[in-house]
């Protein structure tokens, strides 16, 4: 997450992530899987621009028509939910300008809601600690808290406990998002249906290798047990895997619940190269990352 302040407003520019490791551990009381997962942010980024206004309330503009306004987004959530518990008395206008593309299993949605939550923070002087702030994360979804901080980190539980990693590992990505989206919940449902709950992957090999930060080893080790069910219910996930596999000859993996699927590569020309062969063959859309440093 990057904070660029501008006169009276500030600009957040909000990463996306990918999951290089996925494992369902059953299903918690609350009805939501226990999952275990490594999340690196990326940098691909939407941006948000927040402003002060006058009169208390909360003015919402996006560049997407498809995406939801009020309520109905997270970002506006988060708005509404620091004004609520910091006693903030200003108003202020959120304009998002949206670059990650949304039900594709890369957060943007949820990154949107850290980077207002932090960039509110700052705008307006609140000081709310990193706990304060993560706390307020947790209400809103399950992976705004990891997006608070960035980086690398292994998140546990529904994916609201983040504890950070320690990477070596600095790599390209090339990120293949088909037209086709997917929902989380429905992906979840059919993980329970197809008895794929109880996991057994362990994971300290992708940590481990992180930490050497080979390539190779990382790439070895990426997982996701969510993988299957994406691409039994989206025959364009599949493509779109194949696709990317031959054009990098790397094994290419399903971020999240899908429909993005991305490649982990050394460097930068051969993931640009990479991304100018998959755009060649007009598969929904295509972009190059790099890790993302933590921190904001």
């Amino acid at each position: 997450m990057i904070l660029i302040p501008d006169g009276d407003c500030l600009t957040v520019h909000c990463p996306a992530k990918v999951n290089l490791f996925l494992e369902t551990r059953g299903v918690r009381p609350d009805g939501y899987h226990e999952i275990e997962t490594v999340m690196q942010a990326v940098t691909l980024y939407d941006r948000i621009v927040l402003r002060p206004t006058a009169g208390g309330g909360i003015t919402f503009r996006c560049s997407d028509s498809r995406v939801p306004g009020g309520k109905g987004n997270l970002a506006y959530r988060a708005a509404e939910l620091l004004q609520r518990e910091s006693g903030l008395p200003a108003g202020v206008s959120v304009t998002l300008e949206k670059q990650i593309p949304a039900g594709a299993g890369l957060g943007g949605g949820s990154s949107d809601a850290a980077g207002v939550l932090a960039g509110l923070n700052r705008l307006f002087g609140l000081g709310l600690s990193r706990e304060r702030l993560s706390e307020l994360a947790a209400q809103l979804g399950s992976d705004v808290t990891f997006f608070l901080r960035g980086g690398t980190a292994l998140c546990q539980g529904r994916g609201e406990r983040v504890t950070p990693v320690t990477s070596n590992l600095a790599a390209h990505y090339v990120i293949c998002c088909p037209r086709r989206t997917l929902s989380t919940a429905e992906i979840y449902r059919n993980v329970s249906r197809l008895n794929l709950t109880t996991g057994n992957r362990k994971v300290n090999l992708i940590l481990s290798s992180l930490a050497q930060g080979e390539h190779s080893l990382v790439s070895a080790n990426l997982f996701n047990r969510l993988e299957e069910v994406a691409l039994l219910l989206a025959p364009e996930v599949a493509r779109a895997k194949d696709l990317l596999t031959s054009a990098a000859s790397e094994a290419a993996l399903v971020s999240g619940s899908g429909s993005a699927v991305y490649v982990l590569l050394d460097s930068e020309a051969r993931a640009l190269a990479v991304a100018e062969r998959v755009r060649a063959r007009c598969i929904g859309r295509t972009f190059v990352a790099q890790t993302e440093q933590p921190g904001y």
